[in-house]
């Protein structure tokens, strides 16, 4: 998915499930996603967290030995909205600093 359209960039519904570990969101354009936590944090988009990642993975995913931490998130404000383009998550191992923009979060369904 090279070019989004406005509608496929804009979630109707977010929804942070801590007991399953995942996060739903619906689209404007009727998609859904759904992307566990763990996988989230692999993708951090953050400076620090590209900056690991080699130039050749095309998913800019880190290595499993590269992820500084599981996927747990603050209990207390785990995640918030950025804007009215992106969420922050608040990580449990102190990292948050990654803006997950919801194109790129469309861009990057599991």
């Amino acid at each position: 998915m090279d070019k989004l359209t406005p509608e496929q960039k804009h979630p109707t519904n977010i929804e942070v499930d801590l007991k399953k570990r995942e996060v739903r969101i619906d689209w404007a354009d009727g998609a859904k996603s759904l992307y566990p936590l763990d996988y989230l944090r692999k993708i951090c988009p953050c400076a620090a967290c590209n900056e690991m990642r080699k130039d050749d993975d095309p998913l800019r995913v880190l290595k499993p030995e590269q992820a500084r931490a599981s996927g747990d998130l603050f209990l207390s404000t785990p995640v918030e909205l950025v804007g009215n383009y992106a969420l922050q998550f608040n990580w449990i191992d102190g990292h948050r600093t990654g803006i997950y923009t919801f194109e790129f979060l469309r861009q990057n369904t599991p």
